[in-house]
Parts: structure tokens; sequence; C-alpha cells
């Protein structure tokens, strides 16, 4: 890999940046009018050196030239570096970053952006859902998610969640073993991880194929990293457990999905202790089920009565194959 440090313009201070590129010859240097297809940058406490960014670009770089720059933790401030350095390279078409990066790099998109290159984007935190920005991207645009199995900042059955909902199509990539930094345990597959990650988004930059759109890294206990390629399943295509999930999400974030009416009539209160009194007792089995699907039984009404949001009729159905209804 050769590599060419230099600085762009900007206030208050220039923006540092490294072009990286495959070389033939390890002597060679980066044409100085070599354009990058990918502009890139780290994290909110990273820099040029981190692991992560460095890791990436190696691999990366043996496949297409790329351009990180570093900047400092401010989003806004981050987002107008990357205008700077999108107007001084010539407009290139794929942005993208790491974590709080990735979000500067949507921020700052322009019409000449074909594609978005997001690593550990950082999807939720507490109960924040950064996914607006997400939502609003062009049709257009192709957009690659890396993702690690162990980012507490981007989990990822709510990932595909807001993937089924974005405009744009989406591809995913899951780095088994990784947390938020692309560190591996151990840490001596990092780098390993890391390059192989960088050749595989390049490849995918210069062809994609929309009906393959999930793959995996793994790493196994040899330090040996394997791609397994692209495969054909969809965001919208989740398991039981990631539809169940999104089911109690949608139905903490709107109340008005509610599965039972408040003002259902409750009838005779004697009635009702009787009723109460002879209800079985719950097993083992159902305390069990109601831990997995991670919320309380409801009642479910007898009633077969369509709702004409389809929405709620889908979130009811869901609910009912998932919970066994009381005895009243």
């Amino acid at each position: 890999m050769a590599a060419r440090n230099f600085s762009i313009a900007f206030h208050p201070k220039p923006i540092p940046c490294i072009l990286s590129n495959k070389s033939s010859s390890p002597n060679a240097t980066p044409n100085t009018t070599l354009q990058p297809l990918l502009i890139f940058t780290h994290g909110a406490g990273g820099t040029l050196t981190s692991p992560a960014i460095a890791n990436f670009s190696a691999g990366f770089s043996r496949q297409l030239p790329i351009l990180c720059f570093q900047g400092n933790s401010n989003l806004g401030s981050r987002t107008k570096m990357f205008s700077a350095v999108i107007e001084d390279q010539k407009t290139p078409t794929s942005l993208g970053g790491r974590s709080m990066g990735a979000r500067a790099a949507v921020m700052a998109a322009t019409e000449a952006t074909k594609h978005f290159v997001l690593i550990s984007y950082p999807l939720h935190t507490g109960d924040q859902l950064r996914d607006q920005i997400l939502l609003d991207i062009s049709p257009s645009v192709k957009v690659i998610f890396v993702s690690g199995d162990r980012d507490s900042m981007c989990d990822l059955t709510r990932l595909n969640v807001v993937r089924s909902k974005m405009r744009c199509q989406t591809w995913r990539i899951v780095i088994e073993g990784a947390d938020h930094g692309m560190d591996m345990k151990p840490k001596k597959f990092t780098e390993a991880v890391g390059i192989k990650t960088g050749e595989v988004v390049a490849e995918w930059i210069k062809q994609s194929d929309h009906t393959r759109r999930e793959g995996r890294i793994v790493c196994n206990d040899d330090g040996q990293v394997e791609w397994t390629g692209w495969m054909t399943a969809s965001p919208g295509s989740m398991t039981l457990p990631e539809a169940m999930q999104e089911t109690a999400m949608a139905r903490k974030a709107t109340p008005d999905l509610a599965i039972h009416s408040k003002n259902k009539p409750e009838g005779n209160p004697s009635s009702k202790a009787k009723s109460t009194s002879k209800r079985p007792k719950r097993t083992a089995t159902d305390g069990a089920a109601e831990n997995d699907h991670g919320s309380k039984r409801v009642k479910t009404s007898t009633h077969n009565t369509q709702s004409k949001d389809p929405v709620q009729d889908s979130v009811s159905t869901r609910t009912r194959a998932a919970t066994k209804p009381r005895l009243t």
C-alpha cells in the first residue's frame, strides 16, 4: 500500500488527510491527481492511526483508493469538514465513516453521492433512536452497514427494522465477535478482520447484487478470517425473535397500538371474582415463555374484528401467535 499525507485548507486549522491506494512497487507513491473512490473519517474519539481506521483503510486500498481525514468530536463541525474535503476532491461518489463519522458522512451527502459506507453506525444511545437521517437517504443511493454482533450501540434486530423502512437499497456485513470499536476477542484477530472488511467493502462498491444483501465475516480459533459471501436474506425477512422484539418496541413507542381496548366492559365484579378463582395456576413453561417474549402477558379479545390500521393488524397477529390468552 502506498500512502500520501497532506492537508486541506479549513478554518480554524487545516484538515489532516491520508490518501492510500495499492501500488506495484514498495517505493511508489500515489499519483497526485488520483481521486479517491471513498472519503472516510473516524469516530468521535479516534484518529487517523486508530486501528479501526488503519486496518479498514489497508484492506480497502488493496482494491480502490481511499482518503481518510481527521476531525474533531463535534458532529456539526465534522460534517463541515466532510463538505470541505468533498469540494477539494472534485465531488467523490462514495462517503463513509465509523461511528460518529458515519453520521457525518450521511449529513454531508451531495447530489453526486452514490454509496454510503457506514461502519459501527451508532443507531441508538439510551432511549434515542438515530434513524431519521437514514430514512431520509435518497432511493438512488446504495448503503452498506458494517456492524459487530457485540456492538452495544447498534442492535442487529433494531437495525433490520430500520433498514426495512429505508427508501434506498441496503446491505449489511456482520462481524462475528466484534464490538462497537471493531475490536475482536482475542485482540490479535482485530487487524486481520479489519483488513478483510475493507477488501469486502471495496468489492461491494465495484459491484453489488441487489438480490444478495447479507454477509458475515468470521474469525476461527486459528486466526483465519473467512467471508461467507453475499446471501439472499433481506431486511424484511425477520426471524421470530426479531419480529417479537419489533412488536414490543412498537407497543412501547405507540400506546395506541394496544391489543385490547381500555374501555372494554369488565362485567359483573362478583362473576369476575368467581372466574378468577377457577383460573389454573401458571406453570414453569408459562413463565419461560413470558421471559422469552420480553413483555407481560395481556388479555386478548376473542372478537374477530379487523382493524383499519394495517400496522395494528400486523402487530396484533404476531402478538396473538406468540401470547397465550388468560382464561376468563
